[in-house]
């Protein structure tokens, strides 16, 4: 019996030496492997896409008509094009004339929920909470060319193609990252002397905590009725005077857009002056809609 368990124990150490032996031995590396690896690093990012499909939200002088169509780089004339579906070019773009570029991103309520929520049936009331977020590409422009200025939008498919036509937008154009967006840095002096030198307009950005008078929209009825809910973007343009000249929607439901405007057009503010000289400013004025 003693030399039984002797031998078992025996066996049992060499068994594990020789496991552990096995498990020492160097492993062999696939060179296939580090070389997919090599590769999969230095693989180049997704290009642009040649063209995108997008929808003109508006507020470009001139061409205030919403519509479907296509935004393609013209890099052989420097320049950002908007066709329509028939592929007529709409607007033009240079490079050199845009001074911002940033993405934005709404919640609206589709308007195939908003049908469904005032059919009578059990399943109408989920409906009315229904909500899609929409990406915009909104740019800031000054052409002293054509001698227009202003902020325009694109309504795009996707994130992923925001993103996109954003950074590839901003390296054509020379724009520099500020936040989530890009703007075109300029010295102070330099910028002052062009805008006071072109047009007598410089761009104010936000405006509602600027005006000294900012009535409040009226709720359009069949808006109420459709329990339709959203933010309203309206482009203005105000005078020496500080009385706005130009009111232009950019973005927001369409059924609360005119609202929006007219309530825009009857804003008062402070008159704005540059270098002493009075100008016009070119910015937005925000309205939420809330049931």
């Amino acid at each position: 019996m003693k030399f039984r368990l002797k031998f078992c124990g025996a066996l049992v150490i060499a068994s594990a030496v020789a496991c552990t032996g096995f498990a020492q031995r160097p492993r062999t590396v696939s060179s296939n492997s580090a070389d997919q690896t090599s590769t999969d690093d230095q693989a180049p990012a997704t290009p642009t896409p040649a063209a995108i499909r997008v929808k003109y939200e508006g507020g470009f002088l001139g061409y205030n008509k919403k519509e479907d169509g296509t935004l393609s780089f013209d890099d052989v004339n420097q320049r950002l094009v908007f066709r329509d579906k028939l592929n007529k070019e709409r607007i033009s773009l240079p490079y050199s004339s845009i001074n911002s570029a940033y993405g934005d991103t709404k919640s609206l309520q589709p308007a195939a929920a908003t049908v469904a929520s005032n059919i009578p049936s059990i399943y109408a009331l989920p409906a009315r909470f229904i909500k899609k977020k929409y990406q915009y590409l909104t740019l800031q422009f000054n052409d002293p060319d054509n001698n227009v200025s202003g902020l325009t939008s694109f309504k795009v498919e996707n994130k992923e193609v925001l993103h996109s036509e954003l950074s590839a937008l901003a390296q054509k154009s020379v724009l520099s990252p500020r936040g989530d967006g890009y703007v075109r840095r300029q010295p102070a002096q330099t910028q002052t002397v062009a805008m006071n030198t072109s047009m007598q307009t410089i761009n104010g950005g936000l405006l509602n905590g600027k005006a000294v008078a900012l009535p409040r929209p009226a709720y359009p009825q069949a808006a109420r009725d459709a329990k339709e809910q959203g933010t309203v973007s309206v482009q203005v343009t105000i005078d020496e005077n500080g009385n706005v000249i130009e009111a232009t929607p950019i973005s927001g439901p369409d059924s609360l857009q005119e609202a929006a405007v007219d309530a825009a057009r009857r804003a008062k503010f402070t008159p704005t002056k540059l270098n002493g000289q009075p100008v016009r400013v070119i910015g937005t004025i925000t309205y939420n809609f809330v049931l």
